[in-house]
């Protein structure tokens, strides 16, 4: 699949989908966001953010299936004869119907709700999981409708068991195959390249999604195993570290760190496409030179932000980013895939 068509847009493939939140945790994902429609085709979003959102962004989104939230602490998770569900310990049900419900109103792209399985799991609660996500898969797949794009999530522990579900869902007739639990195992690029290659191979007609890989490094070799899509927060995390190195230079030291990250993730995916596939606005820190203004100003000893899309008084937001929660790195609550 070299391309995915989508109400908000094409996406042309391979494409890097920046993670991106809504609400007020993250405040510097607000700051940044008005921008990615300039160097991406195409956004990541959590079913645990989204739902937070107030305005749908003007550009193709993908909704992950919040399934991460199965590793809080006190979770629960609620098996049916066809499908399976997590209740949280503050009493939130997240169910397979409500995520596609949620997905195909505002989604262009979506991923079964699944359970993900940590290095070392025990085998027994391994399989379990395995058959939950894949029970969930079909579940929603038969009862996905509209234009949304249905990827069927994906949860293995080794290559053999990859292929095994790669070819079912390749059976059930998804047009695309998210492989999720490699945060934990980005340490292993190896391991990483086998899982991809195995899900290309058993199912060669599936777009491959990877959830959770920003290393510019490892992409191209998952593009040449078979990969299509990538996502994942560091160039946000990046963006965090890199203004705590430039203290003073206000908030849009951030934003431009974020944005010049995307740059470079571009760049490296683009070196992967032929030259009709390349996507026209990777040129981001030109088209930044030329035609966004991103300074500080002080007024009145308020940082005053104020950029092409962009005219927020800062105070706030950048006391916010000093802070403790500002500064710790996006965990397994932000995107844990």
């Amino acid at each position: 699949m070299d391309k995915i068509i989508t109400p908000h847009g094409e996406i042309n493939l391979p494409a890097f989908l920046p993670v991106t939140t809504f609400g007020d945790k993250y405040p510097l994902d607000q700051l940044v966001r008005p921008y990615l429609h300039r160097v991406s085709q195409c956004l990541m979003a959590s079913y645990h953010y989204a739902r937070q959102m107030k305005t749908r962004p003007k550009m193709p989104m993908f909704i992950d299936s919040g399934g991460f939230a199965s590793l809080f602490e006190g979770a629960e998770i609620i098996e049916h004869e066809d499908r399976a569900d997590i209740r949280t310990k503050e009493g939130e049900r997240i169910t397979p119907e409500d995520v596609l419900a949620f997905q195909e109103k505002y989604a262009d792209i979506g991923a079964t709700l699944d359970f993900i399985i940590l290095p070392g799991m025990d085998r027994a609660e391994a399989e379990r999981r395995q058959s939950m996500t894949i029970r969930n898969a079909i579940f929603a797949k038969e009862r996905c409708t509209g234009s949304l794009v249905l990827y069927a999530s994906l949860q293995c522990w080794d290559a053999e068991s990859a292929a095994r579900c790669a070819e079912i869902y390749a059976h059930a007739g998804f047009s695309g195959i998210a492989i999720g639990g490699m945060v934990p195992r980005s340490k292993n690029p190896e391991y990483i390249k086998a899982i991809v290659r195995a899900v290309h191979e058993s199912a060669p007609q599936c777009a491959v999604h990877v959830f959770g890989c920003g290393q510019a490094s490892l992409i191209p070799e998952l593009i040449k195993a078979g990969a299509s899509s990538f996502d994942s927060s560091s160039y946000v995390r990046e963006a965090v570290e890199a203004r705590e190195l430039t203290k003073g230079a206000g908030i849009h030291a951030g934003i431009y760190a974020a944005l010049a990250r995307l740059y470079e993730i571009n760049r490296v995916i683009n070196s992967a496409k032929k030259p009709e596939q390349m996507f026209p606005n990777a040129h981001l820190l030109e088209r930044i030179r030329q035609y966004d203004e991103i300074k500080s100003q002080e007024e009145g000893g308020k940082t005053h932000v104020k950029t092409g899309n962009i005219d927020q008084r800062g105070a706030a937001t950048q006391r916010q980013l000093e802070g403790t929660e500002g500064r710790r790195a996006r965990g397994t609550q932000r995107h844990v895939r």
